[in-house]
């Protein structure tokens, strides 16, 4: 009987090291790529004149490539489709490969377009739309516990919610692209939490690898995206990464018993949600367009209180990083009715801020 148990005890460490290995290869392969591809993608964007020209609205006076997140796109596709021949025995449904293929590649695509032509922003909203229902229809709803789906009402809901979540985040993350290696850095603290939730959970097949390879392709392009960067992501890359986030936020609630659980996730991302919804609400206030761009973003008014870059990138860095940590505490403690207390409490505090900030700027104009 000690033999059985002892055996038992020495295949489960070699497993666990074993999948530790992997883990570390795969990561280290999709760095590898996106330190290789970076430069690469500096080289094209010069030669294609893909570059992001200087304006009143943006903190650099020079042209910079603007292909960094083709980079971040492919170091983490390669990566993952190279653990899962190595390493995952596991066989995926092809539906559900296709509908995450399309979803992901389409949305870089659409991103590099408008990196290129500037398209309408009700145009991508469409686009992005559509792809976030192609990715539940194939993949998101194998996802849902079968009591959900077992209800048509529930599962209706559902989706809309998953279908505006995934949207949401995606313009949350390209919302916050305004400084360099802003965006990048604030992603990388979201995916390294998601990277311990499955963790924690056990999704060591495709959540987690997939997760390690998207930290992985985002260390690499922010040796390049530090300030004074040599290259952005663009919305290509800004794009990818926060419908990649949108989706690993579905993934990571999926194997839970409650909807409350839904609280972690958004604390994960909470920096780029709270301040996308900041901006919509102020310009809905101030009567101007939802989607034009203004200088009243964090970064932004961080700049212009302390007159650094960096500091504005580390502050907001060091808040989401607390955030996240609060979320990973509220799920390990299974605190999710609190978490949600505390995420009306921010709430309103950044709903008084901006009716506040709102009427300073009215008063502004009148004088």
């Amino acid at each position: 009987m000690r033999a059985d148990k002892a055996e038992r005890s020495l295949r489960a460490f070699h497993a666990v090291h074993n999948g530790m290995l992997n883990y570390l290869i795969i990561t280290a392969a999709s760095l590898v790529l996106s330190l290789s591809l970076t430069p690469v993608m500096i080289v094209a964007s010069r030669k294609w004149n893909i570059m992001d020209i200087p304006n009143e609205r943006k903190a650099h006076e020079t042209p910079v490539p603007l292909m960094g997140g083709v980079a971040i796109y492919l170091a983490t596709i390669l990566s993952t489709v190279l653990y899962v021949f190595l390493f995952d025995g596991a066989k995926l449904q092809i539906n559900i490969i296709v509908a995450f293929l399309i979803g992901i590649s389409g949305v870089t695509m659409m991103g590099l377009i408008d990196d290129i032509l500037s398209l309408p922003p009700k145009r991508r909203l469409v686009i992005l739309f559509i792809l976030a229902l192609i990715v539940l229809v194939g993949c998101l709803q194998f996802y849902f516990p079968r009591t959900l789906l077992e209800n048509p009402l529930l599962t209706s809901v559902m989706s809309v919610v998953v279908v505006f979540w995934i949207v949401a985040v995606t313009n949350a993350v390209n919302f916050s692209d305004g400084l360099d290696g802003l965006a990048s850095s604030l992603s990388l603290i979201s995916a390294l939490a998601f990277a311990v939730i499955f963790f924690l959970q056990g999704r060591y097949q495709l959540a987690l690898p997939t997760t390690l390879a998207l930290c992985g392709a985002i260390v690499g392009f922010l040796t390049y995206n530090f300030h004074p960067a040599e290259i952005f992501m663009g919305d290509a890359g800004s794009m990818f990464i926060g419908f990649m986030l949108g989706i690993l936020s579905i993934m990571s609630i999926s194997s839970q018993s409650s909807i409350l659980t839904f609280v972690v996730p958004v604390f994960l991302i909470l920096i780029p949600i709270v301040d996308m919804c900041v901006s919509v609400l102020r310009r809905f206030l101030l009567g101007c367009p939802v989607m034009k761009p203004d200088k009243m973003h964090f970064h932004h008014l961080l700049v212009e209180r302390f007159h650094s870059h960096r500091a504005a990138v580390f502050i907001l860095v060091g808040a989401q990083a607390v955030c996240a940590g609060v979320g990973i505490a509220i799920y390990m403690l299974k605190l999710f009715i609190e978490g949600w207390i505390l995420l009306g409490v921010l709430a309103l505090f950044a709903i008084i801020y901006t009716i506040l900030k709102v009427r300073r700027l009215k008063r502004q104009t009148l004088n």
